[in-house]
């Protein structure tokens, strides 16, 4: 055997024990909160809040002994339960306490480390970690469950995505804070309609902006730009109204449509003119091409945002500047993105695609936006070309 072999072969060798011993040391890694039961009250108030059924899985990430998806099964006749815990003792304790109850076969305790469990197939997902656990894990919630989809937590919120609910729970058993989120769809982009008149139709064009549910925009109808009132975004349930004038009478037109895919469709109601009333309404988004590589000037210096995705719908990202740091906290919306770049401030990127340009806003930690709009690559651009991004 050569020496210069023999180096490799014991070079390999090191390499094979520290993968051995890295696989091993992630198995046995211990839990990252310190386990601390949560009350029965707050408990209940979190699957009412979540108003949990017949239907609903529930997915219980840092279960503990178990309670919450045994009480989801046992109180509220959820279909399915599981409790994903990296602590061996309290996926013991999870199934003497299912052993004790009426739960049968329909909760399942998993001892995994929840940044690795597929629980795409929640329709409820349950939480009691710390800020830090509930922001890392903010990307794969939203990446893995569905529009409508339901989150709760007990005493933590997700950061700057805002509850829908907050509760405070108090009870002969202790009580605290219950946070509430339905995850949102895609509503951001263009959409455009057109709807009958007197004469002819008239075209309508809906421009969306969108942070995590918050929804703001404008319409444009008969040469004018109007901003949109009282716009809701609830799973994938879009709402919003405008005032206009028409014929020389105030008409407020009220929207409420279903988001699937790239279609809208549901009802507008007019109120005032000659057009009072009811009726059915579609609008289509033109499909978004977020895929490629996105260019502008960061803190004085070029940076390039780089975007793939495998199937459509689950994206990930890469910042390529000096450092080319993942994106950790990256999201699509339709054809919106949101991304947080990290360095020596914290900058928050939002913006929509419009053609071969992303137009939006970045925001400091101070909290005041700026414009900003990134330019496709014009080489490099495909989903094959340059590094490959992690997934967030």
């Amino acid at each position: 055997m050569s020496s210069r072999r023999g180096v490799r072969l014991a070079a390999l060798g090191v390499v094979v024990l520290l993968a051995g011993w890295l696989a091993g040391y992630a198995k046995e890694r211990g839990p990252d909160v310190v386990y601390v039961p949560t009350p029965t009250e707050v408990v209940a108030e979190m699957l009412q809040t979540a108003k949990v059924g017949r239907g609903d899985i529930v997915y219980d990430l840092g279960c503990g002994d178990g309670r919450i998806v045994i009480t989801a099964i046992e109180k509220f006749r959820a279909k399915k339960g599981v409790g994903i815990d990296i602590d061996p003792e309290r996926i013991k304790e999870c199934h003497e306490n299912a052993r004790k109850s009426t739960v049968g076969e329909r909760v399942t305790f998993l001892r995994q480390d929840l940044f690795d469990t597929d629980f795409s197939e929640a329709t409820v997902v349950t939480l009691y970690l710390l800020p830090e656990l509930n922001h890392r894990l903010r990307p794969t919630l939203l990446r893995q469950l569905r529009p409508g989809d339901r989150i709760v937590s007990h005493a933590f919120d997700m950061k700057e995505w805002q509850a829908d609910k907050t509760i405070d729970v108090t009870g002969p058993d202790g009580g605290g804070t219950v946070y509430y989120w339905i995850v949102p769809g895609g509503a951001a982009g263009t959409w455009q309609w057109t709807l009958p008149k007197t004469e002819g139709e008239e075209e309508f064009r809906l421009h969306l902006r969108q942070r995590f549910q918050t929804v703001s925009g404008s319409v444009e109808v008969d040469g004018k730009r109007l901003p949109i009132v009282d716009a809701t975004l609830t799973g994938d349930r879009l709402g919003f109204g405008f005032a206009r004038e028409t014929d020389g009478k105030n008409v407020k037109m009220t929207f409420a449509g279903r988001i699937i895919g790239d279609a809208l469709s549901g009802t507008v109601e007019n109120q005032g003119g000659s057009a009072t009333g009811k009726r059915d309404w579609t609008a289509n988004r033109a499909r978004p091409d977020l895929v490629g590589a996105w260019q502008w000037t960061l803190n004085e210096k070029p940076a390039v945002l780089r975007i793939e995705s495998r199937d459509g719908r689950r994206y990930g990202a890469l910042l390529i500047d000096k450092r080319r740091q993942p994106v950790s906290q990256f999201y699509v919306w339709g054809a919106g993105v949101y991304f947080i770049v990290g360095g020596d401030v914290d900058q928050t990127f939002e913006g929509v695609v419009e053609g071969e340009r992303i137009v939006g806003t970045v925001t400091g930690n101070g909290g005041t936006a700026q414009e900003w709009t990134a330019q496709r690559s014009p080489k490099g651009g495909g989903r094959s070309a340059g590094a490959k991004p992690e997934k967030t």
